[in-house]
């Protein structure tokens, strides 16, 4: 028995499967089974997936509530287990296999397999084409009840519970609401009963209006419907929910089968049979309504019919260039054309001519058969159940286009036909974008015997001025033109003609690639074209540079012996008088002139005769450029000098960055939460630190001593790179106060007093505070460290007019938080900086 729950369970995994299409979706609860006691109901439809303890509870139940439950979810046991099984069917549990596994093991790995062919089966599933005609259930069945207030045909045939509204006008004035009883009859005041059951409503109003004027001398009647009864049908076969159903008198079929939760994907929808006393009333096809909206078979319901839908029957699948692709079912004409018109026609991207349509033959075997429905035999070719029609498509490439690309005004396809030429697509060179080079482009071509790419050089200018001449080039289908620009990277735009010549490279035959280096606009691969040279190949790669040197050039071409070895050589040319033809593979390098430096520039600010940027030589010193700027001015302060250099800039700009991620991270996930119970650094501080980074911007200053340099140039002088900056500052007599005080501030220097009374007149240290480590920054940014007592106990050097007081983060004291000593210190470096540049 356990092994016929485990192959219950595992049913109930497939049905899970079926029902929600996917293994993570939603599935069946077993736990919510339970009804009374340990025995299981319905399975409610958005559960979760059984658990194992569940499952579990499931086996312990008694075997004939496990088959009930198994036939409550459709599941046949004999499916399971081959055949009706009782208990001299149980398996033998105290045998083991010959491998040492039990058969409760070996089951058990049978439902995983099971479970993975179910995932496969369910892939299946889900790639199947939808049966056309279901969707029109979706909708749920409320909204296709028929309506009550609609006026009732005269052929509306009367029964019991039915209410007729007889209005008695005249000699007597009356209104009489009456309801068809059991018998059929009516009981109307005055003149007593009257059978009107199985009448239809235009007898009734006859026979109603005779009685009337015959009993009652001078009185009319006007009869009329009221709430009408209603009747039960059955709705049997191929539905969602079969069984009795309580529908309006007035109901048709489809209303019964709305009511039933519609048709499932075995139903037939053009074989819908109406039964009424056992016979054969009519039968409904709903392509009618579907395609042609004729609701003329849907017939209105009796009491006790019977609506049966049996299994569809001349099933095929139809995709690709139609208008809708489903599953439809044939009838009497079985047909391509007739398919294709139930499938809303050809698409207008279809290829009517290839039709491929996948039968099962006689063998059991898939067989491919193709059909040309351009012809009368295709429209005609007949079709077989379960054929799945494949209507193809147009291709996606178009096979007569030229594109254009790069900086034409308008670039994209255009179409190509016998004999074009360049000139008939860019007719002249205002049909370019400014700027572009119109001494060159490049042409890819697809070579119509072999399919494979090829490339060429022409002269656009050279076109417009001798049209429809060798220099026009002829165009084919497929050709791609690209023009360039003086700006943008031409090896990035052939990137794509570049990789589809490297993909045609084979065995013995190389990549049809060249390249170029050193002084040219655009250096990289360039594809080799039809009988290239170097000259084509550097005005390909924009021309030379004004670093190049003259015409001297070098290629380095490598080929393969015989012996399959590999054979370098770097060969010297003169690019202008003699070109050299090139090979695939060659690199081509443009030499530069020697000691060529692009322009370097330093900048000369403050208090000197001549500021501004002054362009340098390689080699020039500090104090050529000083005396290039007049010297110093009366008002300067030397000492204060500030020099930075562009690549301390860089170093410490990716510091800031470093330390940003750092402290945003630690901010992240609350490293600022440190100390003993409580908060030594709130939340909004680190937000501060951290917005402070933000608008910090590097100095990258570099420590010099201008007065020793002007004192003894020629043992202190040093030469200067380009981007350096020499800000020479007006005398301040201040000393600055920064860091972790109450007040950071600056004050008038006072040679009596020293570091401790500065800081105390700058409000004292705060809790944070580093005593021991305050250092002094000198106004020419070196910096000393006086004794490690308190504020200077010990006397040092003395404080001068410039100098900064730095007083750090307690680090120590703060456990965790190095960072914020970093920060800090690379913050107070950018201050002090700004404040040098600040005095100007």
């Amino acid at each position: 028995m356990i092994l016929l729950s485990q192959k219950i369970t595992a049913a109930i995994h497939k049905h899970w499967l079926h029902q929600h299409r996917t293994l993570k979706a939603t599935a069946y609860t077993l736990a919510t089974l339970t009804a009374l006691g340990s025995h299981f109901a319905a399975m409610p439809t958005y559960a979760q997936t059984p658990s194992a303890a569940q499952i579990a509870q499931f086996k312990a139940m008694p075997p004939a509530q496990q088959k009930a439950l198994a036939k409550s979810m459709g599941i046949d046991i004999a499916d399971l287990t081959g055949g009706a099984q009782g208990p001299a069917d149980e398996p033998n549990l105290s045998e083991k296999p010959a491998n040492d596994m039990s058969e409760e093991d070996g089951e058990l790995l049978d439902v995983d397999t099971d479970m993975e062919m179910d995932e496969d089966n369910l892939k299946e599933e889900e790639e199947k084409l939808p049966v056309f005609g279901l969707s029109l259930f979706k909708e749920a069945s409320d909204l296709f009840k028929p309506p009550a207030n609609i006026p009732v045909p005269a052929n509306y045939v009367l029964g019991p519970e039915d209410t007729i509204v007889i209005q008695l006008y005249g000699k007597e004035n009356a209104t009489h609401p009456l309801t068809v009883n059991r018998e059929g009859q009516i009981q109307l005041p005055n003149i007593g009963p009257i059978t009107v059951a199985g009448m239809t409503f235009a007898k009734m109003q006859e026979l109603i209006n005779m009685t009337v004027a015959e009993r009652m001398v001078g009185v009319k009647a006007s009869t009329t419907i009221g709430s009408l009864r209603t009747i039960r049908v059955f709705v049997l076969g191929e539905v969602e929910h079969p069984g009795s159903f309580s529908v309006g008198s007035l109901s048709t079929m489809t209303n019964a089968i709305f009511a039933s939760g519609g048709i499932t994907e075995m139903g037939s929808l053009r074989n819908i049979q109406l039964k009424r006393a056992g016979q054969l009333i009519g039968k409904m096809d709903l392509y009618d309504l579907l395609l042609a909206g004729d609701t003329s078979g849907d017939q209105r319901l009796l009491p006790g019919d019977v609506i049966f839908i049996p299994p569809a029957h001349n099933t095929v699948e139809i995709s690709g260039g139609v208008n809708r692709s489903a599953r439809y079912e044939l009838k009497d004409n079985k047909t391509l054309a007739a398919l294709v018109t139930m499938a809303g026609g050809l698409s207008n991207t279809s290829h009517a001519a290839k039709v491929s349509i996948t039968r099962v033959n006689k063998a059991g075997e898939r067989s491919l058969v193709n059909a040309d429905y351009t012809k009368a035999a295709g429209k005609g070719f007949k079709l077989h159940d379960g054929d799945q029609v494949i209507i193809g498509d147009a291709l996606e490439y178009i096979d007569n286009k030229i594109m254009i690309h790069g900086s034409a005004k308008r670039p994209g396809q255009y179409s190509w036909r016998p004999g074009i030429r360049f000139t008939d697509i860019i007719a002249n060179p205002y049909q370019v974008i400014p700027g572009t080079d119109i001494d060159i482009a490049l042409l890819q071509s697809m070579s119509p015997e072999t399919g494979r790419i090829e490339t060429r050089v022409f002269s656009p200018s050279a076109a417009w001025v001798k049209p429809y001449t060798e220099l026009d080039p002829v165009l084919n289908g497929y050709d791609e033109i690209y023009l360039f620009d003086l700006t943008s990277d031409r090896p990035a735009m052939l990137e794509k003609t570049i990789e589809l010549l490297q993909q045609q490279a084979r065995f013995k035959e190389r990549e049809q690639l060249v390249y170029i280096t050193g002084s040219v606009k655009f250096p990289g691969s360039y594809p080799l074209t039809m009988n290239m040279h170097t000259q084509e190949l550097i005005e390909l790669a924009g021309g030379l540079t004004e670093s190049a040197y003259g015409s001297n050039g070098e290629i380095t071409r490598y080929e393969i012996s015989e012996e399959l070895e590999r054979i370098v050589m770097h060969v010297n040319v003169n690019l202008q008088d003699d070109p050299r033809q090139l090979t695939p593979g060659d690199t081509l390098n443009i030499k530069q002139v020697p000691l060529w430096k692009k322009r370097e520039t330093i900048t000369v600010d403050g208090e000197v005769m001549f500021p501004g940027v002054y362009t340098i030589l390689p080699g020039e010193t500090l104090m050529d450029v000083l005396t290039r700027a007049g010297g110093l001015t009366p008002y300067a302060y030397p000492v204060g000098a500030v020099f930075s250099r562009e690549e301390l800039r860089n170093l410490e700009q990716q510091r800031l960055d470093e330390l940003r991620s750092k402290l945003e991270a630690d901010i992240a996930i609350g490293n600022t939460e440190v100390g003993v119970g409580k908060k030594d650094l709130e939340s909004d501080e680190a937000e501060q630190l951290l917005e402070k980074i933000e608008d910090t911007r590097p100095l990258g200053r570099m420590v010099i001593d201008l007065p020793i340099i002007l004192d003894d140039p020629g043992s202190n002088d040093f030469p200067l790179e380009d981007g350096d900056e020499l800000i020479i500052p007006r005398y301040k007599p201040s000393v600055t106060v920064i860091g972790e005080v109450q007040y950071p501030t600056s004050h008038f220097f006072n040679k009596k007093l020293n570091a401790g009374e500065y800081i105390k007149r700058s409000g004292g240290t705060k809790k944070h505070a580093d005593t021991d480590r305050i250092y002094i920054v000198k106004a020419n940014g070196r910096v000393i460290e006086p004794s490690r007592s308190k504020w200077f106990k010990v006397k040092t050097e003395g404080i001068e007019p410039g100098d900064t007081i730095v007083i750090p983060l307690d680090t120590d004291r703060v456990d965790g938080l190095e960072i914020w000593s970093k920060t800090t210190q690379i913050l107070y470096q950018a201050a002090l900086g700004a404040a040098a540049v600040g005095s100007l």
